[in-house]
Protein backbone atom coordinates (compact mmCIF):
# COMPACT_ATOMS: atom_id res chain seq x y z
CA UNK A 1 0.00 0.00 0.00
CA UNK A 2 1.55 3.18 -1.27
CA UNK A 3 1.18 6.10 1.60
CA UNK A 4 0.38 9.53 0.27
CA UNK A 5 2.03 12.13 2.23
CA UNK A 6 -0.75 14.27 4.55
CA UNK A 7 0.31 17.68 2.67
CA UNK A 8 -0.36 16.16 -0.74
CA UNK A 9 -3.99 15.01 0.69
CA UNK A 10 -4.30 18.28 2.37
CA UNK A 11 -3.53 20.08 -1.14
CA UNK A 12 -5.90 18.27 -2.93
CA UNK A 13 -8.99 18.82 -0.87
CA UNK A 14 -8.14 22.04 -0.55
CA UNK A 15 -8.32 22.07 -4.55
CA UNK A 16 -11.22 20.65 -4.74
CA UNK A 17 -12.98 22.58 -2.15
CA UNK A 18 -12.05 26.24 -3.66
CA UNK A 19 -13.21 24.86 -7.18
CA UNK A 20 -16.49 23.90 -5.61
CA UNK A 21 -17.07 27.16 -3.46
CA UNK A 22 -15.99 29.36 -6.83
CA UNK A 23 -18.16 27.55 -9.64
CA UNK A 24 -21.06 28.89 -9.90
CA UNK A 25 -24.71 27.39 -9.68
CA UNK A 26 -26.16 26.42 -12.99
CA UNK A 27 -29.59 27.61 -11.86
CA UNK A 28 -27.63 30.79 -11.59
CA UNK A 29 -28.84 34.20 -13.33
CA UNK A 30 -28.55 37.64 -13.33
CA UNK A 31 -32.43 39.37 -12.87
CA UNK A 32 -32.39 42.68 -13.78
CA UNK A 33 -36.37 44.07 -14.01
CA UNK A 34 -37.96 45.90 -16.75
CA UNK A 35 -39.57 49.43 -16.63
CA UNK A 36 -42.07 51.39 -18.39
CA UNK A 37 -41.05 54.96 -18.45
CA UNK A 38 -44.27 56.00 -20.74
CA UNK A 39 -46.83 56.17 -20.55
CA UNK A 40 -47.53 57.34 -17.48
CA UNK A 41 -49.88 55.44 -14.89
CA UNK A 42 -54.02 56.23 -15.09
CA UNK A 43 -53.36 57.86 -18.28
CA UNK A 44 -56.33 58.00 -21.03
CA UNK A 45 -55.78 56.92 -24.54
CA UNK A 46 -58.00 55.98 -27.30
CA UNK A 47 -59.16 53.03 -29.50
CA UNK A 48 -57.29 52.97 -32.66
CA UNK A 49 -54.36 55.89 -32.11
CA UNK A 50 -50.82 54.60 -32.23
CA UNK A 51 -48.67 55.68 -29.05
CA UNK A 52 -45.21 54.97 -27.90
CA UNK A 53 -44.10 52.72 -25.09
CA UNK A 54 -40.69 53.27 -23.62
CA UNK A 55 -39.02 50.43 -21.60
CA UNK A 56 -35.44 50.70 -20.15
CA UNK A 57 -33.71 47.58 -19.89
CA UNK A 58 -30.18 45.89 -18.55
CA UNK A 59 -29.70 43.47 -21.43
CA UNK A 60 -29.72 45.18 -24.44
CA UNK A 61 -29.17 41.49 -26.69
CA UNK A 62 -32.72 40.18 -25.95
CA UNK A 63 -36.36 41.07 -27.53
CA UNK A 64 -39.13 42.55 -25.22
CA UNK A 65 -42.54 42.28 -25.72
CA UNK A 66 -45.07 44.74 -24.35
CA UNK A 67 -48.72 42.42 -23.40
CA UNK A 68 -51.73 44.07 -22.73
CA UNK A 69 -54.67 42.78 -20.50
CA UNK A 70 -57.71 43.44 -18.51
CA UNK A 71 -57.61 45.00 -14.87
CA UNK A 72 -57.93 41.88 -12.58
CA UNK A 73 -57.06 39.65 -15.15
CA UNK A 74 -53.94 37.06 -15.17
CA UNK A 75 -54.34 36.94 -18.65
CA UNK A 76 -52.56 39.22 -20.99
CA UNK A 77 -51.12 39.08 -24.92
CA UNK A 78 -48.55 40.49 -26.90
CA UNK A 79 -49.06 43.82 -28.93
CA UNK A 80 -45.72 44.96 -29.71
CA UNK A 81 -42.24 43.65 -29.98
CA UNK A 82 -38.65 45.40 -30.01
CA UNK A 83 -35.26 44.71 -29.86
CA UNK A 84 -33.49 47.42 -27.73
CA UNK A 85 -30.92 50.18 -29.25
CA UNK A 86 -28.12 50.08 -25.94
CA UNK A 87 -30.48 50.07 -23.48
CA UNK A 88 -33.56 51.09 -24.18
CA UNK A 89 -36.73 49.65 -26.34
CA UNK A 90 -39.15 51.67 -28.33
CA UNK A 91 -43.00 49.88 -28.52
CA UNK A 92 -46.39 51.29 -30.81
CA UNK A 93 -49.52 50.50 -29.02
CA UNK A 94 -52.52 50.68 -30.63
CA UNK A 95 -55.29 50.09 -28.31
CA UNK A 96 -58.15 47.92 -29.72
CA UNK A 97 -60.63 48.10 -27.04
CA UNK A 98 -62.21 50.10 -24.81
CA UNK A 99 -61.73 50.15 -21.09
CA UNK A 100 -58.93 49.70 -18.35
CA UNK A 101 -55.93 48.04 -19.94
CA UNK A 102 -52.60 46.50 -17.49
CA UNK A 103 -49.57 47.47 -19.64
CA UNK A 104 -46.38 45.72 -19.06
CA UNK A 105 -43.04 44.90 -21.03
CA UNK A 106 -41.54 41.58 -20.46
CA UNK A 107 -37.89 40.36 -21.86
CA UNK A 108 -36.42 36.83 -21.30
CA UNK A 109 -32.97 36.71 -20.16
CA UNK A 110 -30.99 33.17 -19.33
CA UNK A 111 -34.73 31.08 -19.80
CA UNK A 112 -36.46 33.48 -17.37
CA UNK A 113 -39.20 35.92 -18.32
CA UNK A 114 -38.80 39.35 -16.39
CA UNK A 115 -41.72 41.56 -16.67
CA UNK A 116 -41.86 45.49 -15.86
CA UNK A 117 -44.24 46.90 -13.01
CA UNK A 118 -47.84 47.19 -14.57
CA UNK A 119 -49.02 50.28 -15.54
CA UNK A 120 -52.96 50.57 -15.35
CA UNK A 121 -54.41 53.01 -18.26
CA UNK A 122 -58.03 53.85 -19.31
CA UNK A 123 -59.05 53.40 -22.82
CA UNK A 124 -61.75 55.32 -24.58
CA UNK A 125 -64.35 54.49 -27.62
CA UNK A 126 -62.46 57.37 -30.18
CA UNK A 127 -65.26 59.59 -30.68
CA UNK A 128 -62.97 62.66 -30.68
CA UNK A 129 -60.00 61.01 -33.16
CA UNK A 130 -56.22 60.97 -32.72
CA UNK A 131 -53.83 63.98 -31.56
CA UNK A 132 -50.39 64.25 -31.40
CA UNK A 133 -49.10 65.81 -28.65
Amino acid sequence: MKKTPAAVALSAAAIAALTTMTAPASEATVVTPVTLSSPGSFSNFTVGCAYEARVRVNDGSNMIRLVEGREGSRQARTVARTIPAADKGIFVWRPTEPGRRVLRAVQTTRGRSIYSRPIVVTVSPGLVGCFSV
